[in-house]
């Protein structure tokens, strides 16, 4: 059996492209080449004039922003600004008051430490001086009140009480004269008679001192205790020894 000679020109590569153009005809579908391009959607032609007023109207609003910014900025850093000076201002406000105030009281404390510095130098060197002519009022009112003789035996008792009874009745009613226990006795032996004339009453009372009375009735009180009288001889030598 003789073999017919093969034609190369019936032989051609195989391509995929073929296999999948087989598949869309087999399917109904258009190869891509006979698929209809996508519609693209239509641009708006503008005009210069509306691109230009675009344009215009953007850098308004740029410049409105910006300016909007600015003035926001410019506010809030001036408000900041005027508390931070505010507080600055009072703090150097107060420290000058303070100095001021300490710049003018200066001159009265010192005058005041003056002042103070000297009355404790008088009293330093007046200290024994003033106890000096304390001691020497002491001892006048005890020579006055208590150097007598007549004031321990009661003499001078009986003189100022018999002195109150001659002057015209002072009190009302029934008068009652405190005496110390002591000299009850020699009251009523000198003049019982007479303090009963003038409806007195004796009454001892042992607060009190020899040589003192005191007469007490309802409308007043007549105080010549050693003690009143020791601080009446006290006030009136005080002035004539200091000097």
């Amino acid at each position: 059996m003789s073999k017919s000679p093969i034609n190369p020109e019936a032989w051609q590569p195989w391509q995929l492209r073929e296999l999948n153009q087989w598949d869309l005809n087999a399917s109904g579908v258009s190869s891509p080449e006979e698929l209809p391009e996508p519609t693209k959607p239509a641009v708006p032609c503008l005009e210069p004039q509306e691109v230009l007023e675009q344009i215009n109207i953007l850098d308004n609003l740029k410049e409105e922003a910006q300016r909007t910014g600015f003035q926001q900025g410019y506010e809030l850093g001036k408000k900041e600004g005027y508390q931070a000076g505010f507080e600055q201002g009072q703090r150097e406000g107060t420290e000058q008051g303070r100095q001021q105030a300490l710049a003018q009281e200066q001159p009265i404390i010192d005058t005041w430490q003056k002042l103070l510095s000297e009355f404790h130098y008088s009293l330093d060197s007046f200290d024994t001086v003033i106890t000096t002519k304390l001691l020497q009022i002491a001892l006048t009112a005890a020579k006055q009140v208590l150097g007598q003789s007549t004031i321990c035996d009661g003499t001078a008792l009986l003189e100022e009480i018999s002195h109150l009874l001659q002057q015209k009745p002072l009190f009302s009613g029934q008068p009652e004269l405190h005496v110390n226990p002591a000299h009850t006795a020699l009251i009523e032996q000198h003049l019982g008679s007479l303090l009963n004339l003038n409806g007195w009453r004796l009454v001892g009372d042992p607060k009190l001192h020899l040589g003192g009375c005191r007469v007490v009735a309802e409308d007043g009180e007549i105080d010549m205790t050693v003690a009143t009288r020791w601080q009446e001889l006290c006030r009136l030598y005080a002035p004539e020894t200091l000097s």
